[in-house]
């Protein structure tokens, strides 16, 4: 059984700090637009293990949002399209 993280504890995690070598990198990540977004949404943040902190390339990223902002699953999915028409 997975242990779950809380959310905030995830949100909090400093870049600044964290070792890029342990962040997912997320450059070669592809969606299979045949799944539910509900199910690529899921698989995504397996997969990544923290949506807040992550890499592309030898770049560590962390995501901070406000309270009005747009969802996270809008927000990192228009992320990953302009990555990959090349934004």
């Amino acid at each position: 059984m997975k242990k779950r993280i809380p959310i905030s504890e995830l949100a909090s995690v400093d870049i600044e700090s964290v070792n890029k070598a342990d962040l997912v990198d997320v450059s070669s990540f592809t969606f299979d637009t045949t799944v539910p977004q509900e199910q690529r949404a899921a698989r995504v943040i397996e997969a990544v293990k923290n949506p807040y902190c992550f890499r592309v390339g030898d770049m560590g990223v962390k995501l901070e949002f406000s309270e009005n902002a747009p969802p996270l699953q809008d927000v990192f999915a228009d992320f990953l399209k302009r990555k990959k028409s090349g934004l």
